[in-house]
């Protein structure tokens, strides 16, 4: 070989994915996420499918991601082709209108897999994951469809997702070959020799790797299938079963033997498929003596872990039947699984944390989405620490002379404390009662029967009359204390409601101004969670403020999009709403320091976004008390959409409007929109 003759190595192309979007802007988002979730493959994003033709031949994608907003023409003839050339690779689809219930059916078996647009992150996080392997050992979410698989179904699918009016023909081996007409995003008609209607869609259906053309409608077509896309598509899967089924009964074949998997036992609990498969799969790479258990539902999550006895749960706050922490609580409650410990996932930062905080079986928090070396991380850190430790036993109770205690009536207080323990206008209080000393003679004292309850009457006073629960030393063995998790107190109707002042802290976000520079609007947004309590009259908006406060939680809204019921729960961070010290006035929107200049120029900031506090009227509704008779919970009714906005410690502050509520899914504030009413 000549000296400088030159050396040449083969290296294997890289992996990659290829994304087909029309539009640019999209196309750098959706780039973006697959960067974040496939850190190791190339992307590579084209406009069309010309575009992406050339792509593949240089990149040799194993995932081509479609959108099928707006619908594309010429997605058959594209899949045709690639199908030829990347017979491996996999497909997925980004449609609105797709059928959950034709995902579950289906599963991952077919060769395009569908994802609902608009996506949630965590979700498309997963699906990506789950599809770009390969990962070691079998799947394990069953078999995984590739491109070779491309059949009846995906094409249906496909067609129908984008609102097709077109024909689509199919040609087989053996001088096979069929129609399906497709009108407006429904099939209204299948053609396969001297089959019609559904038995031709079923018979095409078993043809091995079909050649794919699209011709243009029929000005006049028959109409031979009356079915919806989604029925006819469970249809044909059922059918596929069965075919397969038959098959597999005339031609039985030997079950390779699995490795036998002696680890830890893992139960993963979450109702989107493709994280269940992808957080199996990477568990299964890192450790194939994982025992993985699945469950697509906190009910079933909750049965399986008292039958399997996992050593860990890996749980989703968002389920379709409970959220995680019922499901958290549920499994405390059962002694067979109280010390397993449970890692939660969810992409609800704010219920992630509230769960985390409240139950003791849960030992670390994952939030969505998240890449397999962090997956990795926090279950092999939760493994190591083993099963919880048991609950500490109650100590029994100390035996005592029973007597007749003496009704205790708790003095009124302006403000209930958030912790439970103190009387208020509308709350239980709870004071214990020491027995009085036995007497010195040594003759026999009367007992009277104990009373649970002592209720003082007295005339009705301007505000409710405090009720006050005595518990009672070593109660006697016929009347035990009845159990409850959790009681929820109403305030009577009979009664004036009691008005309380919610004070929200509030980064501004925006501004609207008139003319003379005077305030007309606000958009803002949440900078701290922590709100403070305030009962009394509506009119004293201003005054002294609970040191410790409520947090946030869900908001429910009426018809009109207005607030119409808040829930807090009680915290034990301390109250802080500072207000940005500047010399604007929300009041009257005057700039003493700017009153001589003729150009005043706004630049938002976000390290020094302005701050205000805003204070809301509601009513009392209910009061949520925990078994140990501690308030876990306060709803309130909103009254009216008036609020006043204060942007400095004094002064009387502005009156405002809300007239727009922003929530995120867990239906917690996000941001909200007030217009002067100055």
């Amino acid at each position: 070989m000549p000296v400088n003759a030159p050396t040449t190595t083969s290296t294997p192309p890289s992996r990659g994915i290829l994304l087909v979007e029309e539009y640019p802007a999209l196309g750098v988002a959706i780039s973006s996420a697959l960067r974040k979730f496939a850190p190791l493959h190339g992307v590579q994003v084209a406009h069309s499918f010309a575009d992406a033709e050339t792509l593949a031949e240089a990149m040799q994608p194993e995932l081509f991601l479609l959108d099928l907003d707006p619908p594309p023409f010429g997605e058959i003839a594209f899949l045709d082709k690639v199908k030829k050339r990347f017979p491996e690779a996999r497909v997925l689809v980004i449609a609105a209108g797709t059928s959950p219930e034709v995902h579950a059916a289906r599963g991952t078996a077919g060769a395009i897999q569908f994802i609902e647009k608009p996506f949630d992150l965590a979700e498309f996080g997963a699906a990506i994951q789950a599809l770009v392997g390969p990962w070691a050992g079998p799947p394990a979410g069953g078999v995984r469809g590739t491109l070779r698989d491309l059949n009846v179904i995906d094409v249906v699918q496909l067609k129908c997702l984008a609102l097709s009016t077109a024909i689509v023909r199919l040609e087989a081996s053996a001088k096979r070959s069929g129609e399906i007409h497709f009108l407006k995003g429904e099939v209204t008609h299948a053609i396969a020799g001297t089959l019609t209607g559904l038995a031709a869609l079923e018979e095409m259906d078993s043809w091995q790797s079909p050649v794919l053309r699209e011709t243009d409608p029929l000005e006049e077509s028959i109409t031979t299938i009356h079915l919806p896309w989604p029925k006819l598509v469970l249809d044909l899967v059922r059918a596929r079963r069965e075919r397969d089924s038959d098959a597999a009964v005339s031609a039985p074949v030997l079950p390779r033997a699995r490795p036998v998997r002696t680890g830890k036992k893992i139960l993963i609990v979450d109702d989107t498929e493709m994280l269940l498969i992808f957080v199996a799969d990477v568990l299964g790479t890192a450790d194939q003596t994982f025992q993985i258990i699945t469950a697509p539902t906190g009910a079933e999550g909750i049965r399986l872990a008292a039958s399997a006895r996992p050593d860990l749960v890996l749980l989703d706050y968002c389920l379709t039947d409970m959220t995680g922490d019922k499901v958290c609580r549920a499994l405390i409650e059962n002694e067979t699984t109280a010390r397993i410990p449970i890692l939660m996932m969810s992409g609800h930062l704010t219920e992630l944390a509230r769960t985390a905080e409240t139950n003791r079986n849960v030992v670390a928090a994952l939030p969505k989405p998240f890449l397999s070396g962090a997956l990795i991380n926090a279950v092999e850190k939760a493994l190591a620490s083993g099963l919880l430790p048991k609950a500490p036993p109650r100590p029994p109770a100390e035996l005592k002379p029973l007597a007749t205690p003496s009704p205790v009536v708790a003095p009124p207080a302006e403000v209930p404390q958030p912790n439970g323990h103190g009387p208020g206008s509308d709350e239980i209080a709870v004071e214990p009662v020491q027995p009085p000393p036995p007497p010195v003679s040594p003759a026999p004292v009367a007992v009277a029967p104990p009373l649970p309850v002592a209720v003082v009457p007295s005339a009705p006073p301007p505000r409710p009359t405090p009720v006050t629960v005595v518990p009672i030393a070593a109660p006697p063995p016929m009347m035990p204390a009845p159990a409850r998790s959790l009681e929820t107190v109403a305030v009577s109707p009979h009664v004036r409601q009691t008005e309380v002042n919610v004070t929200f802290a509030l980064a501004i976000v925006s501004l609207q101004l008139s003319s003379a520079l005077r305030m007309q609007a606000a958009q803002l947004q949440p900078y701290d969670r922590v709100v403070s309590l305030e009962l009394g009259p509506r009119q004293a908006l201003a005054g002294p403020a609970l040191q410790t406060g409520f947090r946030l939680g869900p908001i429910t809204l009426s018809r009109n999009g207005r607030i119409e019921t808040l829930r807090l729960i009680p915290t034990r961070q301390v109250v802080h709403q500072p207000v940005s010290g500047n010399s604007l006035s929300v009041g009257a929107i005057n700039f003493p320091s700017l009153e001589k200049e003729r150009n005043v120029q706004f630049i938002a900031a976000p390290e020094a976004a302005m701050r205000v506090r805003m204070t809301a009227p509601f009513e009392l509704v209910t009061v949520e008390l925990s078994a140990a008779f501690e308030v876990d919970a306060v709803v309130l009714r909103a009254r009216g959409t008036e609020v006043v906005i204060h942007n400095r410690d004094t002064g009387p502050g502005a009156p405002f409007d809300l007239q727009q509520i922003q929530l995120d899914p867990a239906a917690e504030l996000t941001a909200l929109f007030a217009r002067s009413l100055a």
